[in-house]
């Protein structure tokens, strides 16, 4: 999209069956680098940026070969035959297939699976027990995550009614179970 692209983990550059994401993360980030460098030093260059290379450069790469193998395999999941259909797929599919098919499955959108609160009922968890278990401020402790107290927020929200109108008083705030 004109002045930005999507990278990493929020493009989805994970690769589900191993449970690793954080080098085809970071490739496409270098890729993306490059594509930037590109662009804003090529004599056509016009603002905004629009990175029509980016694409290219993951498509030559050893980032979507990797992840074109298994792109059916989370999709896989949302199926008519539950659990079972998914392990069947998903193990002929890593095991002979190889993702040779000629098929790709289509993911569904994560905002269409949000229910209204009112139609869920609050999960009960267990209080941390110290040992096994931890609060929220001490699992955080514990990740190492180290960010800047004065660092400038990234995010900007267009239409400051929506999170309270919206978010809040329909799904009951689902951004403070978002995975941080």
């Amino acid at each position: 999209f004109p002045g930005g692209a999507l990278i990493g983990c929020t493009a989805g550059f994970m690769n589900v069956p191993k449970i690793k994401g954080t080098h085809t993360s970071m490739k496409s980030g270098m890729l993306a680098a490059e594509a930037v460098y590109n662009a804003v030093t090529s004599s056509t260059f016009t603002e905004p940026v629009t990175l029509t290379a980016y694409e290219k450069l993951i498509e030559d790469s050893w980032v979507y070969d990797e992840l074109y193998k298994v792109r059916n395999i989370r999709p896989s999941f949302n199926n008519p035959f539950g659990l079972w259909g998914c392990l069947i797929y998903s193990g002929l599919d890593m095991m002979f297939l190889k993702g040779r098919v000629p098929w790709t499955f289509k993911h569904h959108s994560d905002y269409a699976s949000l229910k209204p609160a009112k139609e869920c009922k609050p999960i009960e968890y267990p209080k941390p027990d110290g040992v096994i278990t931890f609060d929220l401020l001490e699992s955080v402790s514990r990740s190492g995550t180290n960010h800047g107290e004065n660092q400038p927020v990234h995010l900007r929200v267009r239409d400051k009614t929506t999170p309270v109108e919206r978010n809040l008083k329909i799904f009951g705030g689902p951004e403070g179970r978002f995975c941080p």
